[in-house]
């Protein structure tokens, strides 16, 4: 095991944002821009990929949507997150990591801003971090984890991926790595189950009984 790929809310840290909030505050933005039925026809997509869809069929006016919209995600994200710090054995786990030579990188959906807020020394623990404005390819897409590792110049097969929620599994799962779901977030262990989560724990502390 060479590297260990982390989601961040909900495996690091406490998840703390309203998902359904923060979609119905980036609908009300599209409506601004779009007709009723392009927004319609997107809102069945995760937020990011919603946005991107949404910008893409407007003939005109889709960049200046996009920035609102975005600047509007990072600023409920930035809301949720005050005040909040990674669980308070987040640092010791990935601390025997770096003891082991085991590099330590985030996939996340969040941005950068909301990651310094949460976890300023995270340079300490963290080789790598990619969020949704380092690629349009997010998870469970793999290439988002695939990203992380080409940075970190490990191969799938010397990973693993860690988080809180089905779409981590099947980021990891796409390019044959291990994968852990833990059960910190907002998914069970039934749920893991039927994505074939290779290990399930109930914190990433877990993970050090594999190492």
């Amino acid at each position: 095991m060479k590297a260990i790929i982390f989601d961040f809310d909900g495996t690091l840290t406490e998840l703390t944002l309203d998902f359904d909030y923060l979609k119905e505050e980036i609908v009300k933005i599209a409506l601004k821009y779009a007709s009723a039925d392009i927004v319609r026809a997107s809102e069945d997509r995760y937020i990011i990929e919603m946005i991107y869809k949404i910008e893409e069929r407007m003939e005109t006016g889709g960049a200046a949507f996009g920035k609102d919209a975005f600047d509007r995600l990072q600023s409920i994200e930035l809301g949720a997150a005050k005040g909040k710090n990674v669980y308070p054995y987040t640092r010791d786990v990935l601390m025997v990591l770096r003891k082991k030579n085991i590099k330590a990188g985030i996939i996340t959906r969040t941005c950068h801003a909301v990651l310094r807020q949460v976890f300023p020394d995270l340079d300490e623990y963290i080789h790598v971090a990619v969020t949704h404005e380092d690629t349009r390819k997010l998870k469970p897409d793999p290439a988002h984890v695939e990203k992380a590792l080409r940075i970190l110049h490990i191969a799938p097969e010397e990973a693993m991926m860690v988080g809180d929620h089905p779409t981590d599994v099947l980021a990891g799962s796409a390019l044959h790595m291990k994968t852990v779901g833990v059960l910190t977030g907002r998914t069970d262990q039934k749920a893991f189950q039927e994505v074939h989560a290779t290990h399930i724990f109930e914190d990433i502390r877990g993970i050090l009984s594999l190492l």
